[in-house]
């Protein structure tokens, strides 16, 4: 193999030996980050040449089209990932240091539907499209990922357990995921060698629409999207007292921390552990 002395040489790389394993979504998306927005600003370089001003400048490059700080981070982490796969394959290839470049930011949706407002938007779905109406009923009572859901084959279901395997999810982490009434209900009367399908993507968007969910919210953090059925999930296990790290594993999430943003949800807990404390001294000096 050839020397790689140039970055964008190392996207041909990368590209060819790395992303081919993704998902074609990711493929994709990958793909535009590089071509549009990467590549013109240090496709050229030489990759020993890089310093910390040039990722600087592709930052402030990426910044002045009003990019969203998550997309300039993605753009950043790609070329970092990119860099660092050189790096393995040959040692004396040095990169500069990405530590102080990343910006920071708190992207996270917390955005979680009540029980009316979910009940409103399952009954909107379900005059438009059936198919929407089950996915979206499956999703708030598995926690399951969109793309998690329509990957799903009957070999990942096992109905003696009520439970299916995700394989192969966003953190790279199988589990196990038990089904309540209503999931195994709606996936016992699959029969296609699809379980579930999707045509007309916008009607989710358009269900929220008439509910009215999203009525003079600018913010996209507090807007309701298919994700906010995962958040929804989460939000309800925790408010009746299932523990963070049942959540954790049902979610599937890489660490309990991405689990504590709905540790707020659960102040009685909080309250029940102190008071446990309180309870000892109690037992021990009461007169």
């Amino acid at each position: 193999m050839k020397q790689i002395r140039k970055v964008d040489e190392a996207w041909e790389f990368y590209n060819e030996f790395i992303l081919g394993s993704f998902s074609k979504r990711s493929q994709t998306t990958e793909t535009g980050r590089w071509e549009n927005h990467i590549s013109p600003m240090v496709g050229e370089k030489i990759i020993n040449e890089l310093t910390i001003v040039d990722l600087l400048k592709l930052r402030k490059s990426l910044e002045s089209k009003k990019l969203s700080p998550q997309t300039v981070f993605h753009c950043l982490s790609l070329l970092r990932r990119i860099l660092n796969r050189v790096v393995d394959y040959d040692y004396s290839v040095q990169v500069p240091k990405f530590r102080n470049v990343m910006p920071k930011f708190d992207n996270r949706r917390l955005r979680y539907l009540s029980r009316p407002e979910l009940a409103s938007l399952l009954r909107i779905l379900k005059k438009k499209s059936k198919d929407w109406f089950e996915i979206s009923l499956f999703a708030v009572n598995t926690g399951l990922r969109r793309g998690e859901i329509l990957n799903l084959g009957f070999e990942d279901i096992n109905k003696n357990d009520r439970n299916i395997c995700i394989l192969d999810s966003k953190t790279h982490k199988n589990r196990v995921v038990p089904l309540n009434r209503t999931a195994f209900k709606i996936i016992s009367r699959k029969k296609d060698k699809k379980i579930f399908t999707l045509s007309a993507p916008k009607i989710f968007e358009q269900a929220v629409e008439e509910c009215g969910l999203n009525d003079g919210i600018q913010d996209a953090r507090h807007k309701v999207v298919f994700h906010t059925l995962r958040h929804t999930f989460a939000s309800w296990l925790v408010q009746d007292g299932v523990k963070l790290e049942v959540v954790s594993q049902l979610l599937g999430h890489s660490s309990i921390n991405i689990t504590m943003r709905y540790a707020h949800l659960a102040p009685s807990q909080a309250k029940s552990a102190v008071n446990l404390i309180s309870q000892k001294f109690e037992e021990k000096f009461d007169d």
